[in-house]
């Protein structure tokens, strides 16, 4: 077939004008207006029928007038076209033909008179609209075309070296940038056979003595980088060219970067950016960090000087939780700045909070006496799992000190109980949960309840095939009682033939000796069981919740594993109003304390001193026999050791509560929740059941050490504040009849122990 060249083919043989083929179906007309068209004027192109895409593009040209540029997809059919410049200006015709019939893009006819501004318009509009509109992004020609392009306004660019690939596909380059490029918005890589835009995602260092600035980046390609390679860096204030060096061949990453491990700019640069890579890439994060630790840098102590260290610096998704003391005798210390990967300085404030301390122990016993600080960074951009943040002192002269925090811990629990500690639970306050605890702390239960799971489950004989109810017990670490508990269940027909029962091991580094304990008692007393063991230790709630998501039974039972029962027939009696009353959602048993004093007969809150709302057992302390303690009654809730409730009401309301930490008050805020959809809390006094009370929670030192039992509190009172208030200004201004095993009592009662729950 002959391919004919309409590229000039224009009414008139008019020099202005020009039209040529971009690529198969694109072609581009070109337009050059005289000096007297002012630059305001709008030029227009008439057609037929309408162009989609069309594009348009006025570059000023260098010896004054303008350069018209339209870009479109070509019609199977010559298009007649009208140019206008407006009602002063000259009006054009010409003649458009599909693009297979016209001439190759002219680079030189394009760029010809154009100022260096002009020929940057041009390139970026192709890198950018062009591309994108026509989707040119994999069209050899066209690459061509934008080299050329390229290459006519930098014809000998600067080099861009290879680094290595810290991972497989991440290609980490290195190259110099000038400062008066400005903030890079674009980054776009030009191959032979295609365009790519790049993330603009950059490590700057800092400014060397010739004025240029170190630039890194990654570039994930599965395959090694063509040497044809060109990058276009598009600043603010221009664009820079890169060449990628054939020099260097393809470095090893572990070697180079031994060698530049110590640049704090170029490491957190790393860790960010690797941490967003899937798979693998927060772990190659960490592992370049934990193998080349930082030095600790910290102000040692003075009688006159000012002195401080940084002891805690978590770099989390939503900020930077930081901590230290500070010592300043003669009041220099202006403040304490974290130091971003650009280089900036941020103060840390305004969540900002001092309190007493004292340095690490002496000889003698005692610390020195400094200040203690905890603050909350919220960041923008995610640091990723950086391990050691830097920060500096800075004092009233303007002199600054650097700061850098000994390694980090990245895993969630790990985290999580640095966190606890950040404060002396003596010196929290409000204000501290609310805008510098709290946002780390819940994100870091979210990831933490993110690597939760069950990881085996193993039955020890057959339970029965449709049981009424589901006992759920979560076993952490602490298996004193589980031979009376389960013989007390063992010696109970009722139990035996209506209930399944589920242990949930939220401490899998003793399953071997849980998993014994359970099969010689299985055998001991053939009573059926089954274990589920988490992958590792996540708390009360989801270890509940765990164990609820493999019930099978209409009622739901959680039980304590250091609740032991008095004798048989304790569950019939707590499942019966259950399934009588359609009110009632949940039920609890008076628990004994070993000696046959109280422990629980309900649950009511009252608030402390700082007016947060407390969770607190009614009686507790008092005779077993005591009178009050032998009313069934409504309750404000009852507590989680022993509490009976319907299965699809515990679904509804989504189970236990996750986000407290390690474990308290998910009880209360369950019976909430159920109060919440329009049902009832219960008191049981016909049953009671032996409590040997917070034994396994006696074993996390986190929880019995820190700020948690206080975080919790102040957690359920943000949630539950305006609940609370009004239940009890309810429970305890009226009486509310309510049936309970077929007798009529009330809920009022005014009596109440001061002994608060543990």
């Amino acid at each position: 077939m002959l391919n004919l060249d309409h590229s000039t083919d224009i009414a008139g043989d008019i020099e202005s004008i020009s039209i040529s083929r971009l690529c198969a179906d694109v072609a581009v007309v070109i337009w050059d207006l005289p000096a007297s068209i002012r630059a305001s004027t709008k030029c227009t192109l008439e057609t037929p029928e309408p162009f989609v895409p069309l594009i348009s593009l006025t570059i000023p040209l260098e010896t004054g007038g303008q350069r018209i540029l339209w870009a479109m997809r070509t019609k199977d059919e010559p298009i007649h076209l009208t140019m206008s410049a407006g009602a002063l200006g000259p009006t054009e015709q010409t003649v458009l033909y599909p693009a297979v019939e016209l001439g190759s893009f002219d680079v030189d006819r394009a760029v010809d008179n154009l100022a260096a501004a002009g020929h940057i318009k041009l390139l970026n509009n192709m890198l950018s609209t062009w591309r994108s509109a026509f989707r040119l992004s994999q069209n050899p020609i066209f690459a061509s075309v934008v080299r050329e392009i390229t290459l006519a306004l930098t014809p000998e660019p600067r080099q861009v070296r290879g680094c290595g690939q810290p991972i497989d596909g991440q290609h980490l380059l290195e190259t110099a940038l000038d400062p008066d490029l400005g903030d890079v918005t674009a980054i776009h890589a030009i191959s032979t056979n295609s365009i790519t835009a790049l993330p603009t995602k950059l490590g700057l260092g800092r400014q060397s003595k010739k004025g240029w600035q170190a630039c890194h980046l990654l570039v994930e390609s599965a395959r090694a980088l063509p040497q044809s390679l060109h990058f276009v860096f598009t600043g603010k204030n221009g664009i820079a060219v890169r060449k990628l060096s054939d020099s260097d061949g393809q470095l090893d990453f572990s070697k180079w970067w031994q060698k530049r491990q110590n640049d704090m700019e170029l490491r957190e640069f790393l860790v960010r950016q690797l941490a967003e890579v899937p798979g693998s890439g927060a772990a190659i994060a960490i592992d370049m960090q934990m193998r080349a630790p930082l030095p600790v840098r910290q102000i040692a102590k003075s009688g006159t000087h000012p002195a401080a260290e940084i002891d805690l610096a978590i770099a989390l998704d939503g900020g930077l939780l930081v901590g230290g003391w500070t010592h300043d005798p003669a009041a220099m210390l202006s403040r304490i700045e974290y130091i971003s990967g650009n280089g900036s300085a941020l103060p840390l404030q305004p969540n900002f909070y001092k309190f007493p301390g004292k340095t690490g122990e002496r000889a003698d016993g005692l610390g020195a006496d400094v200040t203690g600080f905890v603050a909350w960074l919220p960041q923008a951009k995610n640091l990723g799992p950086l391990l050691q943040p830097r920060f500096q002192m800075r004092l009233v002269s303007g002199t600054t000190a650097l700061l850098v925090p000994p390694m980090q811990p990245f895993e969630p629990s790990a985290q999580r109980n640095r966190i606890l500690r950040a404060v002396p639970p003596q010196h929290a306050r409000s204000q501290v949960f609310e805008n510098i605890l709290a946002p780390a702390l819940k994100e870091v239960e979210q990831k933490l309840g993110q690597t939760v799971r069950i990881a085996d489950i193993k039955e020890f004989g057959v339970g029965p095939a449709s049981p009424l109810i589901s006992i759920v017990i979560p076993l952490y670490r602490n298996l004193d009682f589980l031979r009376f508990q389960l013989s007390a269940m063992a010696t109970d027909p009722w139990l035996v033939a209506n209930a399944e029962i589920i242990f949930v091991l939220d401490s899998p580094e003793i399953q071997d000796d849980t998993e014994h304990m359970l099969g010689g008692l299985h055998i001991l007393h053939d009573l059926p069981m089954k274990l589920a063991t988490m992958n590792r230790n996540s708390g009360y709630a989801r270890a509940c919740n765990a164990g609820a998501s493999l019930a099978t039974g209409t009622m739901l039972v959680m039980l304590n594993s250091d609740v032991v029962p008095c004798g048989p027939g304790w569950l019939d009696t707590l499942t019966r109003p259950l399934l009588e009353q359609k009110k009632l959602g949940a039920i609890g048993p008076k628990l004994l304390f070993e000696d046959g004093s109280l422990q629980h007969a309900g649950l009511y809150f009252a608030r402390d001193h700082r007016g947060v709302w407390l969770n607190h057992h009614f009686y507790k302390g008092m005779p077993g026999y005591y009178s009050p303690a032998q009313i069934a009654r409504t309750v404000p809730g009852v507590t989680g050791a022993c509490l009976v409730t319907r299965k699809d009401i515990y679904d509804l309301v989504g189970g236990f509560t996750e986000d407290y930490v390690i474990g308290d008050y998910e009880d209360s805020d369950l019976c909430l929740k159920i109060r919440q959809i329009g049902f009832q809390v219960a008191y049981e006094p016909n049953v009671a059941l032996y409590h040997f009370e917070r034994r396994s929670i006696r074993r996390s030192s986190d929880y019995m050490r820190g700020l948690a039992s206080q975080y919790n509190s102040w957690l359920h009172t943000q949630r539950w504040d305006d609940d609370i208030t009004e239940l009890m200004t309810t429970y305890l201004d009226e009486a509310v009849p309510v049936q309970i095993n077929g007798d009529t009592v009330t809920s009022f009662v005014k009596e109440k122990s001061e002994r608060s729950a543990a």
